[in-house]
């Protein structure tokens, strides 16, 4: 019969198994307040038919449309990070106080002594005698949790100031993939941005490093052996989830290329649009 403790283990080594391989899905994004969602709206940005962007380890269909989505960033219709901001910081930057601190709880009062001994033969009695738990102490009244404070957004210079770093930030991945750059984003790890220079020497590698690796630990090692190193392991686990992800990377680099040639020739017929 398998105890209780090899059976935990070998669910542990179930778990670790499949989170190696991409079995186990990744968690969602922080969803975004509808609060925030109302106030601050949506900031979308221009057509992009250049760049790649992998959301969890999935390539996400060109052209790409970036926005910011309230607190978050959004490509096409795909949220691809948490708040950038938390939706707290503006409340509290127009004006909202933040809640009052718990009241510290009492301390319990000392336990009562332990009674004398009723004779002689307690003292030196050759058996131990169980220690008698202390009085109960009176059960502090139980303190709610802190409400979050809903708050209203007001364009004060600081929450003006908080709405720039969510835009810049969308700006910068919007830039980004105009020139032609990657962005990795996952709720495994935090997003990596590949430029213009580095994307093309990844592009030369990676679609037949995902052809042929058999799980995350083989397509990291091959990564790295040619000189891929900013790729990290959990970027790994997520890129290996789909078999067929090498073919939809060629098929994309493909899109890119004839786009590239198509614009080359308006440009140079003089019709460009």
């Amino acid at each position: 019969m398998v105890s209780f403790r090899k059976f935990f283990a070998l669910a542990l080594t179930i778990v670790a198994i499949g989170a190696l391989s991409g079995a186990v899905p990744p968690p969602t994004f922080e969803v975004v307040p509808e609060p925030a969602l109302a106030a601050l709206r949506i900031a979308k940005g221009k057509v992009i038919s250049t760049g790649l962007v992998f959301v969890n380890g999935k390539l996400l269909k060109g052209p790409y449309v970036v926005s910011r989505y309230g607190t978050a960033i959004r490509v096409n219709r795909d949220q691809v990070t948490g708040q950038i901001v938390p939706w707290i910081q503006f409340t509290t930057a127009a004006g909202t106080k933040p809640p009052p601190p718990p009241k510290p709880v009492q301390a319990a009062p000392a336990p009562a002594p332990a009674p004398a001994a009723s004779s002689v033969d307690d003292l030196f009695d050759d058996e131990p005698q169980p220690a008698r738990p202390p009085a109960a102490a009176p059960a502090p009244a139980s303190t709610p949790p802190p409400a979050v404070p809903a708050g209203d957004y007001a364009d004060t210079p600081r929450s003006k100031a908080l709405l720039k770093r969510i835009n810049d930030y969308r700006t910068d991945i919007d830039r980004t993939l105009r020139n032609n750059g990657v962005y990795f984003f996952s709720t495994r790890h935090s997003p990596i941005r590949v430029d213009s220079r580095m994307a093309k020497d990844l592009m030369a590698v990676l679609p037949d490093a995902l052809r042929d690796a058999n799980d995350a630990r083989q397509l990291y090692d091959i990564l790295r052996r040619k000189g891929v190193t900013y790729i990290p392991a959990a970027a790994c686990v997520d890129l290996v989830r789909d078999r067929a992800l090498y073919m939809k990377v060629r098929d994309r680099l493909r899109e890119i290329k004839e786009e590239q040639s198509f614009r080359k020739m308006l440009d140079s017929s003089g019709t460009g649009l």
